[in-house]
């Protein structure tokens, strides 16, 4: 049985400003466009990092990984 993961593409847009998940360092970019699905079945978005140091810069993330950074700030 597969279970296919929920599409968050949705909750994000274009523009938003999302951090990651996973890491210690919570970095902070912005949405620049999607880009099909991983090997299992979740949504990536290429994201250009505001942290100057973060290499690849933009990068193919997981949408999984990413959270919406909420408030005045997000534009919303």
């Amino acid at each position: 049985m597969t279970f296919r993961r929920p599409n968050v593409i949705s909750k994000l847009r274009p523009g938003d400003l999302v951090v990651r998940r996973h890491r210690l360092l919570k970095t902070q970019g912005t949405v620049l466009r999607f880009d099909g699905e991983d090997e299992n079945g979740g949504s990536r978005a290429w994201i250009k990092w505001s942290h100057p140091n973060t290499l690849p810069n933009p990068s193919l993330e997981a949408v999984d990984d990413l959270e919406l950074v909420t408030g005045a700030e997000s534009g919303r």
